[in-house]
């Protein structure tokens, strides 16, 4: 079973673990087969806010691997990049669940092809770059957070650079 199979992984020893190639988690096949809808539920905020926590926490380990790195501790930062790889493993799970749900829990569009994702990707990007990081600089700059401010504003031209890229993609895809 799925789960056994997870088990005996974390009872590996941690040299073994983190030397062997990574295993991508998926969601068990019901996923697709569920008959009862999740909509308006708490285990559906559940699936939300954990696929969010393993986001997050899989970035921040990948950071503190960096900074071991610079502080010459390289078990430490293979460490850290072994658990990152899990949480974006238990990010993707929880991410199979929610597709068939609400789609892309950020944008609420639909995912799964190619064509889905570069939409549901537009959608995010042009909000990041024309909505919340412009809104977040003016609230940094009105706060007197003028290095916060130039970052924000930084992220905004650097989100209207993803905007470009995937809508060359998209045309691509549409093309082909």
């Amino acid at each position: 079973s799925m789960l056994r199979s997870l088990s005996l992984r974390c009872l590996r020893p941690a040299a073994a673990r983190l030397s062997a190639s990574p295993v991508v988690f998926r969601a068990p096949a019901m996923v697709q087969q569920r008959f009862m809808s999740m909509d308006g539920s708490k285990t559906l905020q559940n699936l939300k806010d954990a696929f969010a926590g393993e986001a997050m926490a899989a970035i921040r380990y990948e950071y503190y691997a960096q900074r071991a790195d610079v502080e010459g501790y390289p078990d430490l930062a293979t460490l850290f990049r072994g658990l990152a790889e899990g949480e974006k493993n238990h990010a993707m799970g929880h991410l199979e669940f929610l597709q068939h749900e609400v789609g892309d829990p950020v944008t609420n569009q639909p995912i799964g092809n190619c064509h889905e994702n570069i939409a549901s990707a537009l959608v995010g990007e042009n909000h990041d770059g024309s909505t919340m990081y412009p809104s977040f600089a003016e609230i940094a700059r009105s706060e007197g957070h003028e290095d916060a401010a130039e970052w924000f504003e930084t992220l905004v031209h650097a989100e209207k650079a993803h905007l470009k890229r995937l809508q060359r993609a998209q045309a691509e895809l549409e093309s082909a």
